[in-house]
């Protein structure tokens, strides 16, 4: 069984994206922990290391500043391993201008903490000129006996 839940947020950079969730309560840098040419996070020790990026619905806290963002994400999206969207707790301006360039949307200020609620592989649908993010998971069947 599917279940679905749909959450309300508010959009940063508009447009439609979706695809399998990625999450972790951290913050990222494209600077030094992403590599733009594979799509892995390559920042060691960070919680996402050795993961793609590529199609994914990025979960976050936030990124982390460096005005090298808007190019490293540029530079992934003309290589075709940039995430399809954002959903950050905290909003880096960089990263929204990272965003804005690359057309890939962004949404913050859901109406629920992110992270007690969507899970890495949930496939998430990322609406942000609704406002909206649907979270879409294969219901864990109960144990019976």
């Amino acid at each position: 069984m599917i279940e679905t839940v749909r959450l309300r947020g508010r959009a940063v950079v508009r447009g439609r994206a979706e695809g399998y969730a990625l999450v972790a309560d951290a913050t990222l840098s494209f600077w030094g922990e992403v590599d733009p040419v594979s799509g892995r996070v390559i920042g060691k020790g960070h919680p996402l290391e050795g993961q793609s990026l590529a199609g994914r619905v990025l979960v976050i806290r936030s990124t982390r500043g460096s005005s090298a963002t808007p190019m490293v994400l540029h530079l992934a999206s003309l290589e075709g391993v940039a995430p399809a969207a954002f959903i950050n707790v905290e909003v880096d301006s960089l990263a929204a201008l990272a965003a804005v360039v690359n057309r890939i949307p962004m949404v913050t200020d859901l109406e629920c903490n992110p992270f007690e609620v969507i899970r890495t592989g949930d496939y998430l649908i990322v609406d942000a000129d609704a406002g909206v993010v649907e979270i879409h998971r294969v219901a864990q069947a109960s144990g019976g006996g």
